[in-house]
């Protein structure tokens, strides 16, 4: 998640999307580390939520670091791995003000989450981050897509955590066609054994942007675009993955 929406992505966000969305499928998972296989090092996942990819990948055996600005999520990510046997590096912090350790042969960005930067100017400044912290020729992969502003501005979902538990969430969207923007208004509420114990209230603004646009903040952040695909990772909608090469400082 970004800085723009820091009311977001909170404990029961995390728990419905671990209960709703688990892990990234065999297809997504396979797609990223062929990139990681072909240029072989340290992977970092930017914007990494509670391990969705990360950790499939990881058990991959590939070296992955994850950042993300949510203490919820990266607390849910610990709390996976710790039950799979697994140690995560993970780092809280935001793409706008990044400072890591390390200099990343890949990072990938997925499940359309840099699209939750809408500011031109801060999402140009966390492509610059990232350029700082690749290696020379490294692969830059950003999952991107375009939100279906035909579905109802309403929506009420349901997922069960045990016998006793369940999480519902009630959604409202509002589009701004002209600006391409998407404001999401969300109410998680745990109920357990049928009474409402406790309620998260969440805003994201999301962005969507024309390959143009893309390839142009992403050469003026040092990145030549290598290609662009057409994958089907998500339930909701097509993907579209750009694949961007860090290019080398002159």
């Amino acid at each position: 998640m970004s800085e723009n929406n820091i009311h977001a992505y909170g404990q029961l966000c995390s728990l419905f999307y671990d209960a709703t969305e688990k892990y990234a499928s065999e297809q997504e998972v396979n797609f990223f580390a062929s990139y990681i296989d072909e240029h072989p090092g340290r992977v970092l996942e930017a914007m990494s939520g509670s391990g969705r990819l990360q950790i499939p990948l990881m058990q991959r055996g590939c070296i992955v670091d994850g950042v993300d600005i949510s203490p919820a999520m990266l607390a849910r990510c610990r709390q996976r791995c710790s039950s799979l046997g697994l140690e995560p590096t993970l780092y809280q912090e935001s793409l706008e003000n990044l400072s890591l350790p390390y200099k990343y042969s890949t990072v990938i960005i997925a499940f359309g989450s840099l699209q939750l930067i809408a500011d031109h100017d801060l999402v140009l400044k966390a492509l610059k981050n990232l350029h700082t912290h690749m290696l020379a020729c490294g692969n830059l992969l950003i999952d991107i897509f375009v939100p279906d502003i035909t579905i109802d501005d309403h929506s009420v979902s349901t997922v069960r955590l045990d016998e006793h538990r369940m999480i519902r969430l009630k959604r409202r969207h509002i589009f701004d066609e002209h600006k391409k923007i998407v404001n999401t208004f969300s109410l998680f509420e745990l109920i357990v054994d049928g009474v409402v114990l406790q309620q998260e209230n969440e805003l994201i603004e999301m962005v969507w942007r024309c390959d143009k646009q893309w390839k142009e903040l992403l050469l003026k952040a040092g990145f030549e675009v290598i290609r662009i695909y057409d994958e089907t990772f998500k339930k909701s909608e097509p993907s579209r993955v750009i694949h961007a090469r860090a290019a080398v400082k002159k």
